[in-house]
């Protein structure tokens, strides 16, 4: 299976689970985040040398099957698909001075049908940075690192730059970096590559169980079919509740400013995109036959981001349907049902169905 057909299913491989986390403090802050954290997972890490080295990760297996290619069709009757993969997340850091930390994170992917590494390396290393209190609240992270806008639909990716975070009223990231990654998920040559990129994002506690978020990203140099390039503007703002201990909803919505690319019937790719879940009970990593139940609606653009999280989301409409359940301590297992249908045509006039079931088996240690 070629890369760009499979791209978005290895994008997805680093979020396992539903998309969106506690959009709190915690969650957007640069040395304890949904992305880049090494500590305060959903289990322990390990730590050695009087917690001067810490180690911890995951082991996933998954299978795909359906319209695995379909968001970006390359012929007009896509044929049906399966796909397997053995993934293995593993983080480490050491302890540099009081708080700093050097982090690194490395993340072999296997092939199950073909036995075959994914990727340019066997052994790809996607994140290496150090991390730290540089002043009262304010702390940093410089590196190569996972940048994650506020809901994961603008911005998903790896950056190698810096990132400050003040831990305040109203929690806040701002960053000047480059994208280390060659961005191109789409069939219409809208792609970057090494360029600059600067956001910001905040969390604004609306209650105590509500936040509004939001994040804007300025993006160098975008390329556009005709081999033309102009810079981007990308925004994101989004809300999550949190109900009670069992139910939970979030909604966001995404929009750049790309939009002079065509897609197979001459209509605007997309630039907006739409994504809303509700969550029922929680599965805890700890807590043997804990479980939840998730339901999400998304209508997302191509051209609505430079990556957006949760499986198939780039040039699909449509609903899924999931469960995460606890078989045993650290050992979990989802399936889930996406039911869709391409945003844009990207052959001819018609608009391909994407319909995928997942099952995967996730054990973390």
């Amino acid at each position: 299976m070629k890369l760009k057909n499979t791209l978005p299913l290895m994008v997805a491989a680093l979020f396992p689970t539903t998309a969106w986390a506690d959009n709190t403090a915690a969650a957007l802050a640069t040395t304890d985040d949904y992305v880049n954290a090494t500590v305060d997972r959903a289990y322990e890490d390990k730590s050695f040398f009087d917690d001067r080295f810490k180690a911890t990760g995951t082991i996933r297996a998954r299978v795909d099957s359906g319209d695995i290619n379909s968001a970006y069709a390359g012929s007009a009757d896509q044929p049906r698909d399966t796909a397997s993969h053995l993934n293995a997340d593993l983080w480490f850091s050491a302890r540099i001075y009081h708080d700093w930390r050097a982090v690194l994170q490395i993340e072999p992917q296997m092939d199950l049908e073909t036995g075959k590494m994914n990727g340019d390396h066997d052994i790809p290393m996607n994140k290496l940075y150090v991390e730290g209190t540089v002043y009262d609240k304010v702390k940093a992270r410089i590196g190569k690192y996972g940048a994650f806008s506020s809901y994961g639909r603008v911005l998903d990716n790896e950056v190698t730059g810096a990132e400050l975070f003040f831990d305040y009223k109203y929690p806040t990231k701002v960053a000047v970096a480059r994208v280390t990654k060659h961005l191109n998920d789409n069939p219409w040559g809208a792609e970057v590559r090494r360029e600059p990129i600067v956001y910001a994002q905040t969390v604004i506690p609306v209650a105590e169980n509500v936040n509004l978020a939001g994040t804007a990203v300025y993006l160098k140099n975008v390329k556009r079919p005709g081999d033309s390039s102009k810079d981007a503007v990308l925004g994101e703002i989004g809300l999550d509740v949190k109900f009670n201990d069992d139910w939970r909803w979030m909604a966001a919505y995404s929009r750049s400013n790309i939009d002079n690319v065509r897609d197979s019937a001459g209509r605007k790719a997309s630039p907006d995109g739409v994504f809303t879940e509700v969550k029922f009970k929680n599965a805890d990593w700890a807590v043997r036959n804990s479980y939840d139940v998730f339901f999400n609606l998304r209508r997302v653009g191509a051209m609505s981001g430079i990556s957006s999280v949760n499986d198939y989301s780039k040039n699909v409409q449509g609903a899924q349907l999931g469960v995460d359940y606890m078989l045993w301590k650290n050992l979990k297992l989802q399936t889930s049902y996406l039911h869709g249908k391409q945003v844009n045509a990207t052959v001819g006039d018609k608009r391909q169905d994407v319909n995928v079931f997942r099952a995967q088996l996730e054990y973390a240690f």
